[in-house]
């Protein structure tokens, strides 16, 4: 039975969580509202290729920002949350624990790869309740032979372990324009300097700057996703200048703010008007 609009989120989610079935469950979705950000996790390994918008999923290990145009990876069995800011669609793909060995155990992203986006769409078409047969296993297999040999990227802000550093990067988050200096941190923290830069980078694999840095750029996304103008956005992270977070902002991501969520709309356009698969309604499967 392929996914349809009378497809109930109480149906599917059993599809995807119990024994048997076919050995990718795709679905189309399209949420015009924010997803329900509680802690869930899938018995099945879950690919989201996110073609509008903007999410972020958080796990025990950290936040991993997803832009549109980006194939999310979440291993079977890890608790996480997904956050979305601004309408979304994707389509979301459920994988067999036995199919996932090859795939990475973290949750990781790759670069939006064409052949696997169109094996993804392909699979919106196919049955749910029964083994695939030879034909669609062959495609299977192509795509996850394509994933294997892409650049998976890990989570961008790893959490650290140290329950202090952990403490900082907290109320960081929480209070992302905090003018405190790394001195200031340490103090607030009561650990050394040294030791906090030290376990900072053997912790997160960042510096503690390139930490927060990142942590501002993530913030900014989500805000920039819900409308909020690039001035309101640079000033609210603690930028001294609109022109300093328009640097910081191209240096990391290779365009200004402008111009990076106007290509998002032009895809995301390009998206809509293509043909696919009957769409499942509001919220009705979280990846």
């Amino acid at each position: 039975m392929p996914p349809d609009c009378e497809c109930s989120k109480a149906e599917l989610h059993q599809r995807i969580n119990r024994q048997g079935g076919a050995e990718l469950i795709a679905v189309n979705v399209r949420n015009q509202v924010a997803m329900d950000p509680a802690t869930h996790c899938h018995a099945r390994g879950t690919l989201f290729l996110l073609t509008e918008g903007l999410v972020v999923v958080e796990t025990a290990q950290g936040r991993q920002l997803a832009p549109s145009q980006t194939i999310g990876w979440m291993p079977p069995g890890v608790e996480h949350a997904v956050q979305s800011f601004g309408p979304t669609a994707g389509v979301g793909a459920f994988l067999v624990p036995q199919l996932c060995g090859d795939l990475p155990s973290e949750p990781a992203s790759y670069p939006l790869n064409p052949l696997v986006a169109l094996i993804l769409q392909k699979a919106l078409s196919w049955p749910h309740d029964d083994s695939l047969d030879l034909s669609r296993m062959r495609l299977l297999l192509v795509l996850l032979d394509e994933l294997r040999q892409s650049p998976a990227r890990p989570l961008q802000l790893p959490w650290p372990s140290d329950t202090r550093l952990l403490a900082i990067a907290r109320a960081l988050m929480a209070n992302i324009a905090s003018p405190r200096t790394l001195e200031q941190w340490a103090r607030w923290a009561d650990i050394s300097t040294r030791t906090l830069s030290r376990k900072f980078v053997l912790e997160t694999g960042m510096s503690f700057a390139q930490w927060r840095q990142w942590a501002r750029l993530t913030q900014a996304m989500e805000w920039l996703a819900t409308g909020r103008a690039v001035k309101d956005v640079a000033l609210s992270l603690g930028y001294d200048s609109v022109s300093a977070f328009i640097k910081a902002f191209r240096l990391a991501l290779g365009s200004t703010p402008a111009a990076y969520f106007q290509s998002q709309q032009r895809d995301a356009a390009v998206n809509r008007h293509a043909p696919a698969a009957a769409p499942l309604e509001e919220s009705a499967i979280q990846p």
